[in-house]
């Protein structure tokens, strides 16, 4: 595993960097995941483009540093990539970003706007479920939180026997990063982010289950996206269906049936492909 001192607190990040190119697919796991668990099928299937691909556990996720006093807002979270994307001297880069992880996609997209060629979002933003858990998560003290209410949601999700895979990266996540990236999560999903999704320069792709709704589609092809849809999954899709996240991936990216669109040319698009 690859680390990055972040030099304005000395904190490591680490992650993965499989495969080779000159740019690469920076993975942004979502709330309460890691990229190291959750994508490493992924980049394994054989329906994978087989590109440079970073699999990033944000601060305060999976092996990443963990610190009490970190900053774990999406804008912070994303301060964080834009430095290590610095760093490590890549001149352009594609983002992908999972449900609350698209928020710090899309912030990231804005800090680095002449550097990302494609951002890739899937299941963006939070679902009535997400919110509705977030919003109980914040509805105690940080400190009620860290100090027994994490306890609780560990066994709460347990018990209802459909989170195995995602147990294990909440489990062993900072409890400070969970609750402050849920209240950012919850302030994020609330502002005009659709409209900061159409203004992004890149090429934008959106990842979605077969569940979605044909509205739930069409505002996001007003936003300027193409749409993929993988079946076999809900909103976790890279546990339920990781070769159809990565037949998705490959496709937006141009490996597959066709090309990930600039901005702007939603209208044109075929209609999203099952």
């Amino acid at each position: 595993m690859n680390t990055f001192c972040v030099a304005e607190c000395g904190t490591v990040l680490r992650y993965l960097d499989v495969y080779a190119g000159a740019t690469p697919l920076v993975f942004i796991h979502g709330l309460g995941c890691a990229s190291s668990s959750d994508y490493a099928p992924v980049v394994a299937s054989d329906a994978y483009f087989k590109g440079r691909s970073l699999l990033l556990d944000l601060m305060g996720a999976g092996f990443s540093d963990k610190p009490t006093d970190g900053e774990y807002s999406s804008d912070a979270q994303a301060a964080v990539l834009a430095e290590f994307i610095a760093q490590t001297g890549f001149e352009r880069v594609n983002l992908f970003g999972h449900s609350a992880g698209a928020f710090i996609a899309m912030k990231l997209a804005r800090r680095l706007r002449e550097h990302v060629d494609a951002v890739i979002l899937c299941e963006p933003g939070l679902n009535e479920y997400g919110v509705a858990m977030l919003s109980e998560m914040t509805s105690v003290t940080e400190a009620q939180f860290v100090h027994g209410g994490f306890s609780e949601w560990l066994v709460q999700l347990k018990a209802q026997g459909t989170n195995d895979a995602w147990l294990g990266p909440f489990s062993v996540a900072s409890p400070h990063a969970i609750y402050r990236w849920a209240r950012s999560a919850l302030d994020d999903n609330a502002g005009n982010w659709l409209d900061d999704l159409a203004n992004l320069d890149a090429a934008k792709g959106i990842i979605l289950s077969e569940k979605a709704t044909g509205d739930e589609i069409k505002r996001f092809e007003r936003a300027g996206c193409a749409i993929e849809r993988v079946a076999d999954a809900e909103h976790m899709i890279a546990y339920d269906n990781p070769d159809g996240l990565a037949r998705a991936i490959s496709a937006l990216l141009g490996s597959g049936n066709r090309d990930i669109m600039p901005a702007g040319e939603a209208e044109a698009s075929p209609a999203a492909r099952s």
